[in-house]
C-alpha cells in the first residue's frame, strides 16, 4: 500500500430491499437501546460479497468501471432469512438460508474484481455464511448473552428477489452507496434484440 497517497475503503455487497432494511433497523435500534451497540447501523442490511477493503482513491474510477463491467449468467436470485443465529459471542445476525446460485455470485463476484485489484482484495478462504449483522464490534460478551436470551426467541422471516451488486465506501465513518450493478441487464437487452429482429 502507498501510505503517501490517500486511501478509503470499500465493500461489495448484495443490499437488501428497503422495506426488508427497515425491519433489520428495528433489531440494530433495539441492540442500541439496550446495549448501546452502534456499529452496525453504519451500514444498511447487507449480505457482504467483497469484505472491506482500502484502495487508493485515484483509483476509485477503476472500480466503479470493474463494477460496471460485471454480468453474470445467472438470472434474478432468490434470498429468503429465517430466524437468528451468532458466530461466538462477537456476531449476532439474522441467518440466509442456504443458496447455491448465491453462493455462485458470491463466486462471480470474487474472482471478477480480483482480475483488476489482484493486490488489494484477495480469495476470501473461509467458508461462506451469508448473514446480516444485526451487531458485532461493540458487542459485549454480557451482552450478547441477554441479547441472544431475546433474539433466540423472536421469529425473522423475509423473501426478496435481487439481480443487482451494490459498491458501498466509508464516507465520514458510515457505509454510502455509490454503484450499483444489475447483472442480467445485459443479457436481457440482448435476448430482448434478439427477439425483436428475429420477428
Amino acid at each position: 500500500m502507498n501510505h503517501s497517497a490517500k486511501h478509503n475503503m470499500y465493500y461489495i455487497a448484495i443490499v437488501c430491499h428497503a422495506e426488508v432494511n427497515e425491519r433489520v433497523l428495528q433489531f440494530k435500534y433495539w441492540m442500541k437501546e439496550q446495549f448501546g451497540c452502534i456499529v452496525a447501523q453504519k451500514s444498511r442490511a447487507h449480505i457482504t460479497m467483497i469484505p472491506p477493503f482500502w484502495l487508493e482513491e485515484t483509483k476509485q474510477d477503476a472500480l466503479l468501471q470493474t463494477l460496471e463491467s460485471f454480468q453474470s449468467p445467472l438470472q434474478e436470485l432468490e434470498i429468503s432469512l429465517d430466524g437468528f443465529s451468532h458466530f461466538g459471542k462477537r456476531v449476532l445476525f439474522i441467518q440466509v438460508k442456504k443458496n447455491l446460485l448465491l453462493s455462485g455470485i458470491k463466486k462471480q463476484t470474487e474472482d471478477h474484481f480480483i482480475k483488476t485489484f489482484s493486490h488489494t482484495i484477495k480469495p476470501d478462504e473461509r467458508d461462506f455464511h451469508p448473514h446480516i449483522t444485526i451487531a458485532n464490534r461493540d458487542l459485549s460478551p454480557s451482552a450478547f448473552t441477554k441479547a441472544w436470551e431475546y433474539l433466540s426467541g423472536k421469529e425473522f422471516r423475509e423473501t426478496f428477489a435481487t439481480k443487482t451488486i451494490s459498491l458501498l465506501k466509508l464516507i465520514d465513518r458510515k457505509w454510502q452507496l455509490i454503484g450499483q450493478r444489475d447483472w442480467v441487464a445485459l443479457i436481457l437487452c440482448a435476448s430482448f434484440l434478439f427477439t425483436s429482429f428475429s420477428r
